[in-house]
């Protein structure tokens, strides 16, 4: 799996290293022969990797126990789809624009794009133990009619996109926790172990997708309660996108819960909170390029965003021109 955790650099300086399990994590040990360790230590704490590769597919667990505030950077280097699965403890998981809120007992889909930074920040004696595997794109392709959620994930990652998107974070089942367990404890080998990690995976995926199914119905209720104020909210963005939206905040504001919220703007405007936010954010851009000599930098601050070369890389990603060139192609009289 194309994904890597990396420690701040002062942090691994005065470290230890080694590629075994410590006997005082002993009973987190993954029970299979050819699995891989790396263990880092120091004053600040230990960061615990585990993997195992099983043909296309992996299996990895992190565990990370902070004995100090730190940050761990998470990074891939080709557009994934991954299963994620926080087991124990609580982190914050932030990316450009938005945020995942780690809470333990939880799992979610998540699309990573190698444009993107992932930084995940943990507290002094709060420790994290996740676990990773890799979704297979032609299952959720085959998927995709049932649980129509998937679609945007799939056209976002089909177009190399650098944004990020990821399904809602549910609560971890019992039906799944025992095919994670049967991964993690296979006895098999060769081919058998292969079409066994394949099968366990599927019935992850499925299992997540049909929860998660059963709980937006449950959403879709709700927000037939709380259209007027989702609507209204969609006409403050539309008047000011630039002002900063905090989802779970504006959420509970709304007396929806953050999935809830979401799922209106995806049902209303077919994608998601900040997507839109970030579109019409770029499109007040455009009128200010069209109709203004204001710099860049001043449009990037008047839509939102503080640092300009990031508007810039929104700006092209999303328009297929930089600001610069939309402006001289749509250049009128001032």
């Amino acid at each position: 799996m194309p994904i890597e955790f990396r420690l701040p650099g002062h942090l691994t300086r005065d470290a230890v290293l080694t590629h075994v399990v410590p006997v005082r994590y002993r009973k987190m040990r993954l029970p299979i022969e050819d699995a891989t360790a790396a263990c880092i230590s120091g004053k600040w704490g230990t960061f615990l990797q585990q993997q195992v590769q099983v043909a296309d597919n992996s299996y990895s667990e992190l565990y990370i126990e902070p004995a100090e505030d730190i940050s761990v950077t998470l990074a891939v280097s080709q557009p994934v789809i991954i299963v994620h699965t926080v087991v124990a403890g609580n982190a914050r998981m932030i990316f450009p624009d938005s945020h995942i809120q780690l809470q333990s007992g939880k799992i979610g889909l998540q699309y990573l794009s190698p444009e993107v930074e992932y930084t995940i920040q943990l507290q002094a004696g709060h420790p994290l133990r996740s676990v990773y595997f890799q979704a297979p794109v032609t299952l959720l392709q085959e998927l995709a009619d049932t649980y129509p959620q998937l679609k945007d994930m799939l056209k976002t990652m089909r177009s190399g996109s650098g944004y990020s998107a990821h399904l809602p974070y549910i609560r971890l089942s019992a039906a799944v926790r025992t095919e994670m367990e049967k991964m993690k404890n296979c006895p098999l080998a060769g081919q058998a172990r292969t079409q066994y990690y394949g099968n366990r995976i599927s019935d992850v995926v499925i299992a997540y997708l049909d929860n998660m199914h059963r709980i937006n119905l449950q959403d879709s209720r709700m927000i037939l309660l709380h259209e007027k104020e989702i609507d209204e909210f969609i006409e403050r963005v539309d008047r000011c996108p630039e002002e900063h939206v905090n989802v779970e905040e504006r959420a509970h504001a709304l007396g929806l819960t953050e999935r809830a919220l979401e799922n209106a703007f995806k049902l209303k405007l077919g994608s998601t909170v900040k997507i839109y936010v970030l579109q019409q954010r770029v499109e007040k851009a455009k009128q200010l390029l069209v109709a203004t000599m204001h710099t860049i930098t001043d449009i990037a601050l008047e839509v939102g965003y503080t640092d300009p070369s990031y508007f810039i890389r929104i700006f092209k990603q999303t328009a297929g021109v930089t600001p610069g060139r939309y402006r001289s192609d749509h250049s009128a009289a001032i």
